[in-house]
């Protein structure tokens, strides 16, 4: 979908900033460019910005940005920007947009999950649907005398604009339109209204509108000085995450949110999480350094800095919308490497204290040197059990003693400790090193049990909790890898010197990419790839609606229904051919999403989109397909995979150990059984978890 953001306006109360509105900074990015990467992250990677003021340097701006994020970012000016309301930008992009597209507002910031739920209603005709606040009693961040109104019934507009007298929502500036907001605009226009509001209410007299309600999502229109004020302090409230420890909600991420992260935003603007990330671990090395030189007290401070710096790279990779996923795989190694070293240099500490020698009488080198073992041994481990059992298991070790005992801010919280009551007495140092080792290596006594007991329903389906299902579409939904597989072996056997038998092994072993990947594979930079894949398309195009769904597939959909488990359907095969199966079949009903190929959103990133934006963890995702290749996307994600046999056999799937089953009538069975299954596993694992 593409998105059309206005970003005309001069924002005349903010102008003592001495730039144009879109362009004002926040919290280390541009208005403009926090609404483009928000959107961005919701699956929009197509827009068109409506420029006047000061049009020269925001296009100058926008080009930069859609080099450095691979955006396509189209320029409309409206020279009108001054004696005309907002909808006339609106209606200068008539003769670009002629397909249904999001509109947005360049100084307003808003959730991600909010423009996901947005775009899910996408299926409209010939309408426009307003995205509205409906928590308007005691909104501290909205200007009640300044925002737009709206008095809605039945979930259609009875009237809207600011100076409306009853009034039960807010225009949070965010639509899903259909090119008949261009003809409300010139109607209204006509009768001298040029204003957005304007528009919606020809849309309302017509029956074309409806409000989509953002329910407990935030929302912001940054008009003023105070409001800026706001967006900061409301941003850094929004930075706290679920799985945060005791320690970092109570103390960390009240310093880091308050003091640090600001202060590094204000001083270094460009700066990345990677280089914050560098910063947290030199704390912590320098702290090793000083409990080396005897000053334990400075550096046990150094290792809270170094913890609540820790806090800091995720707090501003979410805030420049930068999060990914080297950056976690880099912050992690790195906080191994500094936790070892900060223990080394306690252990240096302690063995070369005369009073805790002294104290500990003739066992004390060998003691301390079996309490530091244990302690980095049993650090390192939490950390490796985590990664070990996601790998193995395909299950992330939940509950609330084991979630704190796999927070790093609780370690080295017990560390900083140690290191600050060394002015009571040396020993102390040696006492943290202690408590470190026996919390750490009871967790992972703790995971190996509960693993262990894994280990006994290893051929279940399901061995932790599952939020959503993910189904490939040939030959798991539609019956058609038959089809293709003899189409492909035609087409390679006509244009390429390969026997039929050899052709369709290669087909095979591929399947689960498109086409087209599979014969650049097969068949690299050859000059017939374009023809070959052309032909094969157009077939496909042309038959697959002739073949059937699978007998099974509606019951097995309902059945994930009647569970409300989440259920997508993603594929190799073009988009608008999904979209005409599913409906043609009605099963479009009976699935959350569905995603087919086009321009840069094949299989893999189609599953990243599921993952992202419908707020999951791979861990809590179950993909099903066909083919080897579908295996290898879910493995690289972190899913769990189960093969539907037909394309392959039985033998093939147990072959590359993993579990297949017949038909997704057999999955809905072996759900039944994991559910019992994870009844009495809860039996075995901290309240709460599965």
């Amino acid at each position: 979908m593409k998105c059309l953001i206005i970003a005309a306006g001069q924002g005349n109360r903010l102008s003592h900033v001495g730039v144009p509105k879109p362009l004002l900074p926040l919290l280390g990015l541009k208005l403009i460019e926090r609404t483009i990467l928000t959107a961005q992250r919701a699956g929009i990677n197509e827009f068109y910005v409506v420029t006047g003021y000061k049009t020269e340097k925001v296009e100058e701006f926008l080009s930069h940005l859609s080099l450095r994020k691979n955006l396509k970012i189209h320029f409309i000016r409206n020279d009108e920007w001054q004696s005309k309301e907002n909808g006339i930008s609106v209606l200068k992009a008539k003769n670009f947009l002629h397909e249904n597209f999001i509109l947005l507002m360049a100084d307003h910031i808003f959730e991600e999950a909010t423009l996901i739920d947005l775009i899910k209603t996408s299926d409209i005709d010939d309408e426009v649907v307003l995205a509205a606040d409906f928590k308007i009693s005691g909104n501290k961040l909205i200007d009640v005398n300044d925002v737009t109104k709206v008095l809605v019934k039945d979930l259609t507009i009875l009237d809207i604009g600011k100076n409306i007298k009853e009034y039960n929502a807010y225009d949070t500036g965010m639509f899903l339109c259909s090119p008949c907001i261009f003809r409300a605009l010139e109607e209204s226009s006509r009768k001298g209204d040029s204003s957005l509001s304007g528009g919606m209410k020809i849309l309302s007299d017509q029956g074309k509108d409806r409000i989509f309600d953002i329910k407990d999502h935030y929302w912001m229109d940054i008009d003023t000085p105070e409001d800026w004020k706001k967006a900061k302090k409301m941003l850094y409230r929004t930075l706290t995450k679920p799985s945060d420890g005791w320690i970092s909600r109570k103390i960390n991420r009240k310093v880091s949110t308050r003091l640090f992260t600001p202060l590094i935003l204000k001083l270094f603007n460009r700066i990345t999480p990677n280089i914050v990330t560098m910063i947290s671990a030199a704390a912590g090395i320098l702290a090793a350094l000083f409990f080396l030189f005897h000053k334990a007290i400075i550096g046990g401070i150094l290792v809270q800095l170094a913890s609540i710096l820790d806090g800091c790279d995720g707090e501003i990779a979410r805030l420049k919308k930068m999060e990914s996923s080297f950056g976690k795989f880099f912050d992690a190694v790195l906080d191994r490497y500094t936790d070892c070293f900060i223990i080394f240099g306690m252990f240096c500490y302690s063995l070369t204290s005369s009073e805790s020698l002294r104290l500990l009488g003739g066992p004390g080198v060998p003691l301390i040197f079996l309490i530091s073992g244990l302690a980095i041994v049993g650090n390192v481990m939490v950390s490796y059990t985590s990664a070990k059992s996601l790998a193995d298991f395909n299950y992330r070790y939940k509950g609330r003693w084991i979630t704190a005992g796999r927070g790093r801010d609780l370690r080295l919280f017990i560390l900083f400790s140690g290191g600050v009551m060394a002015a009571l007495h040396p020993i102390s140092v040696l006492i943290a090193l202690f408590l470190l080792a026996a919390i750490s290596n009871a967790i992972v006594l703790k995971r190996v049990f509960i693993s262990w007991k894994f280990s006994f329903k290893k051929d279940l389906l399901v061995k932790r909790e599952i939020r959503a299902v993910i189904l490939d579409f040939d030959g798991t939904v539609a019956d058609t890898m038959p089809f293709l597989t003899d189409l492909a072996t035609r087409l390679m056997v006509e244009n390429y010197n390969i026997s039929e038998e050899e052709a369709r092994r290669k087909y095979l072993e591929t399947s689960g990419l498109d086409f087209a990947s599979q014969m650049e594979l097969i068949f690299p930079n050859h000059t017939k790839n374009r023809h070959v894949i052309s032909s094969f398309e157009a077939e496909k195009r042309k038959s697959v609606m002739d073949h059937p769904l699978f007998p099974e597939v509606i019951r097995a959909l309902k059945f994930f229904k009647r569970k409300k488990i989440p259920l997508f359907v993603c594929s190799s095969t073009p988009q608008e051919i999904i979209n005409e199966y599913l409906r043609s079949n009605r099963i479009h009903g009976l699935v959350d999403g569905y995603f087919g190929l086009k321009p840069d959103f094949q299989k893999s990133r189609q599953i990243d989109f599921i993952l992202e934006h419908y707020n999951l963890r791979p861990d809590e995702v179950l993909f099903a397909g066909d083919s080897f290749k579908d295996s290898e996307f879910a493995k690289n994600k972190g899913i769990e995979f189960v093969g539907i046999t037909g394309t392959f056999k039985k033998c093939d799937f147990q072959e590359k150990g993993l579990l297949c089953v017949d038909n997704l009538r057999v999955l809905t069975r072996l759900w039944a059984e994991s559910e019992k299954y994870l009844n009495m596993l809860e039996e075995v694992q901290p309240q709460g978890s599965k």
